[in-house]
């Protein structure tokens, strides 16, 4: 065994266990944005957003918004801005609370053909929605803010650090829990941005096969995109505990 084999520690395994949501008793502090176009835009989102979503899913805005800041700060490497990575996640679940049928109205609105698998799992359309809605609503809001909204669910091929980032901030921040979460939290700052996208989108495709939900066509392509480049994945097993 070579050196560099005997020195990579033993990736960890995802134990396979039921996802829950808890609400805090106190939301994180809204931070001081210093760029004054996301203070703006940060300032008029927040009530609307209070409006908009449930409870669960407003401190889920907010804690996602503090741990994408988070990890843009950990892996500074990547050259994402935190502010960048805040207001993207603060955003990204704005059409996360319409019903189905406003959701799919706005989905047939902007273009996006409503397949069976869609319509089998409507609720991956708010990336799309919501990412249009933003832009319409806050136009100063830079494209790869919208970009990074719009990929928070099903993925993109060619997606960059933000994108990574606000996908991995939605999975892992504070009011999620389950044995995956807490795996992948661990691999935080211990694995390189690369490496933890891909294993929280293992996560995802785990748990849509566990639970056998729908999986979007799309998901594939992205996931055999990723295993081409050859990044690492985690073993798992299941568990219904």
């Amino acid at each position: 065994m070579s050196s560099s084999e005997s020195s990579t520690p033993p990736m960890p395994k995802l134990k396979m266990s039921k996802l829950t949501n808890t609400i805090p008793e106190q939301l994180p502090e809204v931070p001081d944005l210093e760029n004054p176009d996301y203070a703006a835009i940060a300032a008029r989102a927040l009530p609307l957003l209070k409006e908009r979503l449930d409870d669960y899913g407003y401190a889920h805005s907010l804690y996602a918004a503090q741990t994408a800041r988070d990890l843009a700060v950990i892996y500074a490497a990547e050259g994402v801005d935190p502010q960048d990575a805040y207001l993207a996640a603060l955003l990204h679940d704005w059409d996360r609370g319409l019903d189905r049928e406003t959701l799919l109205a706005e989905a047939t609105t902007i273009g996006i053909e409503l397949t069976p698998e869609v319509l089998a799992a409507p609720q991956i359309l708010h990336a799309h929605t919501g990412a249009a809605q933003v832009k319409h609503i806050f136009p100063n809001t830079p494209d790869s803010i919208i970009t990074a909204i719009r990929h928070h669910t099903v993925g993109d091929e060619d997606m960059d650090a933000l994108d990574k980032i606000i996908y991995i901030a939605d999975m892992i921040e504070p009011t999620r829990d389950s044995a995956i979460v807490h795996t992948l939290r661990e691999q935080v700052g211990t694995v390189d941005l690369n490496t933890l996208f891909l294993q929280a989108y293992q996560a995802t495709m785990l748990h849509l096969i566990h639970n056998r939900k729908v999986m979007h066509p799309r998901t594939t392509e992205v996931w055999n995109a990723l295993i081409m480049k050859g990044m690492p994945t985690l073993d798992y097993h299941a568990d219904n505990k």
